[in-house]
C-alpha cells in the first residue's frame, strides 16, 4: 500500500473516531437528565420528571413542616427541585410551638390586619409587609401564607380578626399593597381563602350558596384586584363548598375565574387537609394538595382526622392509579407539576439564599430585626387605633398624672402566664412572642411616665367593684380607664357581641363615680371585631377602639391617649347597634345540619345595607374622629360627562384643610351613587380612599381618579360587568355616613367592553 493510501486511511479513521465520539458524547448528553435551573429549563425538567415523581410533586411534604413550619413541598435532588419552606403569616412569621413538632420560633406579633386595615393607608401596610418579609427570611421561609382576603361578612366570624374589612375595594387595595411589598423582599405570598370562607362553623362541610352578583361584586372582587395588580406567587384555596362545588375543586373559580378571565399563572394551593377529592381538584386547578401526611407528636387536628381516614385520601400511590385508569387527565397532573417548578425557581431556597444559615437550631430572630419589629409594631398600631366618641374632648389626656385603671386586660401576670392585653387572634394567625415583649396596658402606661392605680385594698380591679371602691378609685386618681378585651380564633365563631352585665355595671358605676368628681372615663376596646356598645357608650367620654394591636400594644395605646400620636384610624367594618340589625343576621352561620348557608343579603354586606335601607349603626363604616378638626371645600370633576365607550379616568380633585389646633391625619373617602341604574344597587359604594397629613391650616388637595369599572354592576343574565349610562353622585367625605362634599356627572352612551 502506498504512502498516500495510509494518508488516507488515518484521515479517514481519525474522522470516524471523532465522529463516533461525538454521537457518543450527543447520546450521553440526551439520556443526562435536564436539571431546573431556570424558567426555560421546566419543560425539559417535564420531560424528564417520571410519573411517580410528577404525582409526589403535587401532594406536600407532611405536616408539620420542616423546624415546625405550616409546611413544605417534596424534594428531586436529581433534577435539582429543591423542597420550598411555606409559613403561616397573617400577622407574622409563625413556626413551631402547638402541633409543630418544633420548639416555638419566635417573631414579631404585628397588629391584626383588621387594625392594619383601620389604618386605611398603605404605607403603613407597607412598614409591616417589609419587616415581615425580612423576618421571614431570618427563619428560611419561602412563601408566606397570607394576606386573608375573606369578607367580614358577620360580626361574629372567628376569623374576622385575620380578614380586612366588609368592604372588597377597602380590602383588595390594603391586600394588594402588603402582597407587592413582601414580595419585593423575595419572599412570595398566598392570597386566601378562596372564595367565600366566610364563617368557621362547619368550615370544612359548610356549602356557600351566593348569588352570582354578590360573588363578583362583594367576595371575589379583592383576589381580582390582588391578583391582577400584584401578581401573588400563590393563592389558597378554601375549605368550603361554593353553591354545591367544594372550592378545591371547583373548575368555575379555579380556573374559569381566576386563570382564564384574570389572568393568574401562579400556584394554587390547597388549605390544609381542604381536599375531598384529590382527582377532582387536580382536573379544576389546585395544583399542591396540601399538607401531605400528619407526622405530629400531638393526636391530629380534627380537620386531618376525616380526611385521612377516608380510602380517597391523598397519596402518590392514589394519583397513580388514577393516571393508569384514565380518571386523571395526564394534561392536569403536567399543569399542576409546570406550576409548581413556576413557584420553585422564585424562591430564595432555589435561589441558594438560604444556604450559610442553620435554621434548625435558630429560635430567635437578630437583635436588630427584633428591634425594628417591635417599633413598627408601635407605630403602626397607634395608625390603626379608632377614636370612636370623644366627648367635650376628653382626650388627649390634659393635666393627668395619675390612672385609674379596670378591666380584666389591663394587667400582665407572668408568674400565671397571663398577657393580659390580648395582642392577636389565635389559629394560624397567632405568633409566637416571648412574654417579656409583651407590653400591656399598665405598662404602656408606666412607660409613658404616668401613675397607675389598679388595685383596691391590694386587690386588682378585674371585672366588678363596689361602689364605695369605685368612689374611692375616682377620688385618688385624675382619669379612669376601664379595658375591655375579647378573644378570638380561627376554628370557632363567636357566640355574640353582647358584653357581660358586670363590664357594663363596671363602666356605669365608675362613670358615675369619676363624673361626680368632674373627671373623666375612658373605654378602651381590646378586640378583633363589633361588639355592641350602644347599650353603655352613654356612660364613657371616650371610646378608644384599640383592636389587637400586637406586642407592642400597650405602648401604642399610651401613644394616643397621651396625644403623642394623634388618632387617624377609620372603622373597616360597621359597629352594629344590636346583632339582629346585621344583614346576616337568621343566616349565620346558616343550617348547620344540613351543611349550608344562604346569603341572602346578596351583595346587601355592612354599610351596603345599613345606608340603603336605612338602618342607623352605632358606628358606620369608615367612622373615625381625631384631636383636630377638617374641612372640605372645592369639590371638581375633570368633566360633567363621563364616555362609557372611550373607559378614560375621570379625575375629582377636593380640598381638605387643618382647622383645628393640632397636627392630624385625615382618611378622605370617595363614594359612588348611581342615580338610574335598572339593576338594584346599594345607595353608595366605596371607590376610593387616601389619608393625608396636614399640619394646623395647611390645605391640601387630594385627587381621585375613576374608571367604568367604579361605575360598574355585575349583570347576572349577561354575565358581565356592565355600567348603565345616566346620572351618578361623587360623595366625599370622612366616613360613609358623614359626606362632605357632593357632584353630580353623566355617564353618556353605550359601555362597550
Amino acid at each position: 500500500m502506498g504512502k498516500g493510501n495510509i494518508k488516507v486511511l488515518i484521515t479517514i479513521l481519525i474522522c470516524w473516531l471523532i465522529l463516533a465520539n461525538a454521537t457518543r458524547t450527543k447520546a450521553s448528553i440526551n439520556t443526562q437528565p435536564m436539571k431546573l435551573t431556570d424558567e426555560a429549563s421546566i419543560e425539559n425538567v417535564m420531560k424528564s420528571l417520571t410519573i411517580d415523581e410528577k404525582v409526589q410533586l403535587v401532594i406536600g411534604a407532611g405536616y408539620p413542616g420542616p423546624n415546625g413550619v405550616a409546611g413544605s413541598t417534596r424534594s428531586i435532588p436529581r433534577l435539582g427541585i429543591p423542597s420550598i419552606i411555606l409559613s403561616d403569616g397573617p400577622a407574622g412569621v409563625r413556626i413551631g410551638g402547638l402541633f409543630a413538632g418544633a420548639p416555638p420560633r419566635i417573631a414579631t406579633a404585628f397588629p391584626i390586619p383588621s387594625l392594619l386595615s383601620a389604618t386605611w393607608d398603605v404605607k403603613q401596610m407597607q412598614k409591616v409587609a417589609k419587616t415581615m418579609g425580612k423576618e421571614a427570611r431570618e427563619y428560611g421561609v419561602d412563601v408566606l401564607l397570607a394576606p386573608g382576603v375573606n369578607i367580614q361578612r358577620d360580626p361574629l366570624g372567628g376569623r374576622n380578626f385575620e380578614y380586612y374589612s366588609e368592604d372588597p375595594f377597602l380590602t383588595g387595595s390594603m391586600a394588594t399593597e402588603f402582597i407587592r411589598t413582601v414580595q419585593e423582599t423575595g419572599v412570595g405570598t398566598s392570597i386566601k381563602h378562596y372564595a367565600a370562607n366566610n364563617q368557621e362553623t362547619n368550615r370544612t362541610k359548610i356549602n356557600a350558596v351566593v348569588s352570582k352578583r354578590a360573588l363578583r361584586e362583594i367576595y371575589l372582587p379583592a383576589f381580582e384586584m390582588a391578583v391582577k395588580q400584584a401578581k401573588p406567587w400563590t393563592v389558597m384555596s378554601a375549605y368550603n363548598a361554593v353553591n354545591g362545588v367544594f372550592a378545591t375543586q371547583n373548575r368555575t373559580i379555579l380556573t374559569g375565574i381566576l386563570r382564564d378571565e384574570w389572568g393568574f399563572d401562579g400556584l394554587v394551593m390547597s388549605d390544609w387537609w381542604a381536599v375531598k377529592n384529590p382527582v377532582a381538584a387536580l382536573e379544576a386547578g389546585n395544583d399542591l394538595i396540601m399538607p401531605g401526611d400528619y407526622r405530629g407528636p400531638l393526636p391530629m387536628p380534627e380537620l386531618g382526622k376525616e380526611l385521612y381516614t377516608k380510602s380517597s385520601a391523598p397519596s402518590p400511590e392514589l394519583l397513580k392509579a388514577a393516571i393508569q385508569d384514565g380518571i386523571l387527565s395526564k394534561e392536569a397532573l403536567d399543569s399542576s407539576v409546570r406550576n409548581l417548578l413556576k413557584l420553585i425557581i422564585k424562591t430564595p431556597t432555589f435561589k441558594g439564599e438560604y444556604k450559610n444559615v442553620d435554621y434548625q437550631t435558630k429560635t430567635t430572630l437578630s437583635k436588630k430585626t427584633a428591634k425594628k419589629g417591635a417599633r413598627v409594631n408601635r407605630e403602626v398600631a397607634s395608625e390603626g387605633m379608632v377614636l370612636m366618641k370623644n366627648e367635650k374632648k376628653s382626650l388627649p389626656f390634659k393635666g393627668v398624672k395619675k390612672i385609674g385603671v379596670a378591666g380584666e386586660n389591663a394587667v400582665v401576670d407572668l408568674a400565671q402566664s397571663k398577657l393580659g392585653i390580648i395582642i392577636g387572634g389565635g389559629g394560624s394567625a397567632e405568633v409566637n412572642v416571648d412574654p417579656k415583649n409583651v407590653v400591656s396596658l399598665v405598662q404602656g402606661l408606666k412607660n409613658a411616665d404616668y401613675a397607675v392605680v389598679d388595685s383596691i385594698n391590694g386587690k386588682k380591679v378585674i371585672e366588678g367593684l363596689s361602689k364605695n371602691e369605685a368612689v374611692n378609685l375616682a377620688k385618688n386618681t385624675d382619669i379612669g380607664l376601664v379595658f375591655i378585651g375579647r378573644q378570638s380564633t380561627e376554628g370557632a365563631d363567636r357566640p355574640d357581641m353582647s358584653m357581660k352585665p358586670v363590664e357594663i355595671q363596671l363602666i356605669k358605676d365608675l362613670s358615675e363615680a369619676y363624673h361626680a368628681e368632674g373627671k373623666k372615663l375612658v373605654v378602651v376596646l381590646n378586640i378583633g371585631a363589633p361588639i355592641e356598645v350602644a347599650n353603655w357608650s352613654d356612660y364613657a367620654d371616650s371610646i378608644l377602639l384599640a383592636w389587637q394591636p400586637g406586642q407592642e400594644g400597650g405602648n401604642a395605646i399610651a401613644d394616643v391617649l397621651s396625644g403623642r400620636v394623634n388618632p387617624s384610624g377609620k372603622l373597616p367594618v360597621t359597629f352594629p347597634v344590636k346583632y339582629s340589625d346585621v344583614p346576616s343576621y337568621g343566616n349565620f352561620p346558616g343550617d348547620t345540619v344540613n351543611n349550608v348557608v344562604h346569603y341572602t343579603e346578596g351583595i346587601y354586606v355592612g354599610y351596603r345595607y345599613y345606608d340603603t335601607k336605612k338602618i342607623n349603626p352605632a358606628y358606620p363604616f369608615g367612622h373615625g374622629l381625631s384631636y383636630t378638626d377638617f374641612a372640605y371645600s372645592n369639590l371638581k370633576l375633570s368633566s360633567a360627562k363621563y364616555l362609557l365607550s372611550k373607559n378614560e379616568p375621570l379625575s375629582i380633585s377636593i380640598e381638605v384643610t387643618n382647622i383645628g389646633p393640632v397636627s392630624g391625619k385625615e382618611v378622605v373617602q370617595l363614594y359612588i351613587h348611581d342615580q338610574n341604574s335598572k339593576l338594584e344597587r346599594p345607595f353608595k359604594e366605596l371607590k376610593g380612599f387616601k389619608k393625608i397629613f396636614l399640619k394646623p391650616g395647611q390645605t391640601k388637595k387630594v385627587t381621585f381618579a375613576i374608571d367604568k369599572r367604579a361605575l360598574s354592576a355585575f349583570d347576572d343574565k349577561l354575565n358581565k360587568w356592565i355600567a348603565e349610562p345616566g346620572k351618578f353622585t361623587v360623595l366625599i367625605g370622612s366616613s360613609s355616613q358623614d359626606i362632605k362634599q357632593e357632584a353630580e356627572f353623566m355617564g353618556v352612551g353605550k359601555d362597550v367592553n
